[in-house]
C-alpha cells in the first residue's frame, strides 16, 4: 500500500474520530444562528489581522487588541459558542499531534 493510500486512510480516520464529530456537530448547532456565525467569522478576521501583524514583527494597537477580546468575551458568553472553541482546540491539539508523531518519525531522513 502506497504512502498516499495510507495518508487517505488517516483522513478517514481522522474524520471519524469523537474530536471531529463533536466538533462537526456543536458547529452545526451555532452556524444555525447567522447573527453567531456573523460575529464568529468578524472574530476569526480580527484574529487573523493581529497575527499577521504579530508575524511581521509589529505590535498590534491597543483598540484591535480591545475590540479582539471584547468580541470574544462576548462570543464565549454564549456556551455553545464556548463549546465550539474548545472542540476546535482539541480538533486542532489532535491535528498538531498527529503532525508532530509524522515530523519526529521522519526526522533522521531530513537531517
Amino acid at each position: 500500500m502506497s504512502p498516499y493510500d495510507k495518508a487517505k486512510e488517516l483522513v478517514n480516520i481522522i474524520r471519524d474520530s469523537d474530536e471531529v464529530k463533536e466538533y462537526l456537530k456543536i458547529k452545526e448547532v451555532i452556524y444555525k444562528d447567522e447573527e453567531c456565525k456573523e460575529l464568529i467569522s468578524e472574530f476569526r478576521n480580527k484574529q487573523v489581522e493581529v497575527q499577521s501583524l504579530l508575524m511581521q514583527g509589529q505590535e498590534a494597537d491597543k483598540e484591535k487588541m480591545e475590540k479582539l477580546q471584547s468580541l470574544y468575551q462576548i462570543l464565549v458568553a454564549n456556551p455553545n459558542v464556548k463549546d465550539f472553541f474548545d472542540k476546535e482546540v482539541q480538533f486542532d491539539e489532535m491535528l498538531s499531534d498527529i503532525y508532530k508523531i509524522i515530523g519526529d518519525g521522519l526526522k533522521d531522513i531530513h537531517e
